[in-house]
Protein backbone atom coordinates (compact mmCIF):
# COMPACT_ATOMS: atom_id res chain seq x y z
CA UNK A 1 0.00 0.00 0.00
CA UNK A 2 1.24 3.44 -0.92
CA UNK A 3 0.30 6.59 1.01
CA UNK A 4 0.81 9.88 -0.81
CA UNK A 5 1.95 12.18 1.95
CA UNK A 6 3.05 15.69 2.80
CA UNK A 7 3.50 17.01 6.33
CA UNK A 8 0.86 19.28 7.83
CA UNK A 9 -1.89 17.87 5.61
CA UNK A 10 -4.76 15.49 6.25
CA UNK A 11 -2.38 12.72 5.18
CA UNK A 12 -1.31 12.49 8.83
CA UNK A 13 -4.55 10.63 9.54
CA UNK A 14 -3.86 7.57 7.37
CA UNK A 15 -0.24 7.69 8.55
CA UNK A 16 -1.50 7.37 12.14
CA UNK A 17 -3.74 4.49 11.03
CA UNK A 18 -0.84 2.64 9.39
CA UNK A 19 1.26 3.10 12.51
CA UNK A 20 -1.56 1.89 14.78
CA UNK A 21 -2.25 -1.09 12.51
CA UNK A 22 1.44 -2.01 12.29
CA UNK A 23 1.07 -3.19 8.69
CA UNK A 24 3.52 -2.59 5.84
CA UNK A 25 3.10 0.57 3.79
CA UNK A 26 5.13 2.93 1.69
CA UNK A 27 5.13 6.70 1.98
CA UNK A 28 5.26 8.52 -1.33
CA UNK A 29 6.33 12.06 -0.45
CA UNK A 30 4.62 14.83 -2.38
CA UNK A 31 6.32 18.23 -2.48
CA UNK A 32 3.24 20.22 -1.58
CA UNK A 33 5.09 23.52 -1.17
CA UNK A 34 6.81 22.96 -4.52
CA UNK A 35 3.47 22.35 -6.25
CA UNK A 36 3.96 18.66 -7.09
CA UNK A 37 0.34 18.04 -6.04
CA UNK A 38 -0.80 20.17 -9.00
CA UNK A 39 1.03 18.06 -11.59
CA UNK A 40 -0.95 16.14 -14.19
CA UNK A 41 0.70 12.95 -12.96
CA UNK A 42 -0.51 13.44 -9.38
CA UNK A 43 -3.97 14.59 -10.50
CA UNK A 44 -4.35 11.15 -12.07
CA UNK A 45 -4.14 9.85 -8.50
CA UNK A 46 -6.15 12.58 -6.75
CA UNK A 47 -8.29 14.61 -9.17
CA UNK A 48 -8.25 17.70 -6.93
CA UNK A 49 -4.51 17.54 -6.33
CA UNK A 50 -4.96 17.26 -2.57
CA UNK A 51 -3.63 14.91 0.07
CA UNK A 52 -3.93 12.16 1.11
CA UNK A 53 -4.32 9.52 -1.53
CA UNK A 54 -3.90 5.79 -1.13
CA UNK A 55 -3.08 3.08 -3.62
CA UNK A 56 -3.74 -0.51 -2.65
CA UNK A 57 -3.31 -2.81 -5.61
CA UNK A 58 -5.83 -1.70 -8.23
CA UNK A 59 -7.64 0.59 -5.77
CA UNK A 60 -6.79 4.28 -5.73
CA UNK A 61 -8.73 6.40 -3.27
CA UNK A 62 -8.68 9.77 -1.54
CA UNK A 63 -10.33 11.54 1.44
CA UNK A 64 -8.75 10.90 4.82
CA UNK A 65 -11.89 9.64 6.57
CA UNK A 66 -12.60 7.18 3.73
CA UNK A 67 -9.00 5.93 3.77
CA UNK A 68 -9.03 5.47 7.56
CA UNK A 69 -12.36 3.62 7.44
CA UNK A 70 -11.07 1.44 4.59
CA UNK A 71 -7.90 0.55 6.51
CA UNK A 72 -9.89 -0.26 9.67
CA UNK A 73 -12.13 -2.59 7.66
CA UNK A 74 -9.25 -4.13 5.66
CA UNK A 75 -7.59 -5.32 8.87
CA UNK A 76 -10.51 -6.36 11.12
CA UNK A 77 -8.19 -8.39 13.37
CA UNK A 78 -6.57 -5.10 14.46
CA UNK A 79 -9.94 -3.93 15.87
CA UNK A 80 -9.66 -0.31 14.76
CA UNK A 81 -13.43 -0.33 14.20
CA UNK A 82 -16.11 -1.79 16.48
CA UNK A 83 -17.98 -4.89 15.33
CA UNK A 84 -20.68 -4.43 12.69
CA UNK A 85 -24.22 -4.17 14.00
CA UNK A 86 -23.21 -2.97 17.48
CA UNK A 87 -24.13 0.22 19.27
CA UNK A 88 -20.41 1.02 19.34
CA UNK A 89 -20.29 0.78 15.52
CA UNK A 90 -23.09 3.34 15.31
CA UNK A 91 -21.22 5.72 17.60
CA UNK A 92 -18.04 5.07 15.62
CA UNK A 93 -19.79 6.25 12.44
CA UNK A 94 -21.14 9.28 14.25
CA UNK A 95 -17.69 10.41 15.41
CA UNK A 96 -16.01 9.60 12.09
CA UNK A 97 -18.43 11.88 10.24
CA UNK A 98 -18.47 14.45 13.04
CA UNK A 99 -14.71 14.85 12.66
CA UNK A 100 -15.13 16.23 9.16
CA UNK A 101 -18.57 17.84 9.14
CA UNK A 102 -18.84 19.40 12.57
CA UNK A 103 -15.31 19.62 13.91
CA UNK A 104 -13.22 20.51 10.87
CA UNK A 105 -16.12 22.20 9.13
CA UNK A 106 -15.95 25.11 11.57
CA UNK A 107 -12.19 25.40 11.92
CA UNK A 108 -12.18 29.13 11.22
CA UNK A 109 -14.99 30.06 13.63
CA UNK A 110 -13.58 30.21 17.18
CA UNK A 111 -16.97 30.36 18.90
CA UNK A 112 -18.26 27.34 17.02
CA UNK A 113 -15.01 25.54 17.79
CA UNK A 114 -15.71 26.09 21.49
CA UNK A 115 -19.16 24.52 21.01
CA UNK A 116 -17.62 21.50 19.27
CA UNK A 117 -14.90 21.15 21.88
CA UNK A 118 -17.56 21.25 24.63
CA UNK A 119 -19.49 18.41 22.93
CA UNK A 120 -16.29 16.36 22.71
CA UNK A 121 -15.28 17.24 26.29
CA UNK A 122 -18.61 15.92 27.56
CA UNK A 123 -18.42 12.80 25.38
CA UNK A 124 -14.94 12.03 26.72
CA UNK A 125 -15.71 12.67 30.38
CA UNK A 126 -14.59 9.54 32.24
CA UNK A 127 -13.52 7.85 29.00
CA UNK A 128 -10.12 7.08 27.53
CA UNK A 129 -11.34 6.87 23.91
CA UNK A 130 -14.28 8.30 21.98
CA UNK A 131 -15.89 4.86 21.38
CA UNK A 132 -15.41 1.75 23.48
CA UNK A 133 -12.34 0.93 25.54
CA UNK A 134 -9.61 0.97 22.87
CA UNK A 135 -8.40 3.28 20.15
CA UNK A 136 -10.33 3.18 16.87
CA UNK A 137 -10.19 5.04 13.58
CA UNK A 138 -12.69 7.48 15.14
CA UNK A 139 -9.97 8.50 17.62
CA UNK A 140 -7.54 8.98 14.74
CA UNK A 141 -10.01 11.33 13.06
CA UNK A 142 -11.24 13.19 16.16
CA UNK A 143 -7.84 13.26 17.89
CA UNK A 144 -5.87 14.51 14.90
CA UNK A 145 -8.49 17.18 14.30
CA UNK A 146 -8.47 18.33 17.92
CA UNK A 147 -4.67 18.46 18.04
CA UNK A 148 -4.48 20.37 14.75
CA UNK A 149 -7.23 22.81 15.74
CA UNK A 150 -5.82 23.42 19.21
CA UNK A 151 -2.46 24.34 17.68
CA UNK A 152 -4.30 27.18 15.92
CA UNK A 153 -6.93 28.20 18.49
CA UNK A 154 -5.42 27.16 21.87
CA UNK A 155 -8.72 26.13 23.43
CA UNK A 156 -7.94 22.89 25.26
CA UNK A 157 -7.21 24.52 28.61
CA UNK A 158 -10.96 25.16 28.94
CA UNK A 159 -11.88 21.50 28.27
CA UNK A 160 -10.16 19.17 30.76
CA UNK A 161 -11.47 15.83 29.45
CA UNK A 162 -10.67 16.74 25.85
CA UNK A 163 -7.27 18.10 26.88
CA UNK A 164 -6.41 14.85 28.69
CA UNK A 165 -7.60 12.87 25.64
CA UNK A 166 -5.43 14.90 23.27
CA UNK A 167 -2.41 14.45 25.55
CA UNK A 168 -2.98 10.68 25.70
CA UNK A 169 -3.17 10.47 21.93
CA UNK A 170 -0.17 12.68 21.20
CA UNK A 171 1.87 10.49 23.58
CA UNK A 172 1.17 7.47 21.33
CA UNK A 173 4.00 6.59 18.93
CA UNK A 174 1.58 6.69 15.97
CA UNK A 175 0.61 10.30 16.65
CA UNK A 176 4.20 11.29 17.43
CA UNK A 177 5.30 9.94 14.06
CA UNK A 178 2.53 11.78 12.21
CA UNK A 179 3.17 15.09 13.92
CA UNK A 180 6.99 14.91 13.68
CA UNK A 181 8.69 17.39 11.32
CA UNK A 182 9.43 15.76 7.94
CA UNK A 183 13.23 15.80 8.32
CA UNK A 184 12.81 13.60 11.39
CA UNK A 185 10.05 11.48 9.82
CA UNK A 186 12.11 9.48 7.32
CA UNK A 187 11.31 5.79 7.16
Amino acid sequence: MRLYFAPQTRAIRPLIMFEELKVPYEIVPIDFKGGEHKSAEYKNIHPHGQLPALQDGTLTMFESVAICAYLANKFPDKRMAPALGTVERGMYYQWMFYSMAALEGFALDRERMKERFLVLDRALSGREFIVGNKITAADVMIGSGVIWLDARHHLLDDFPSLDAYAKRLIARPSFQRAFTPPSENAR
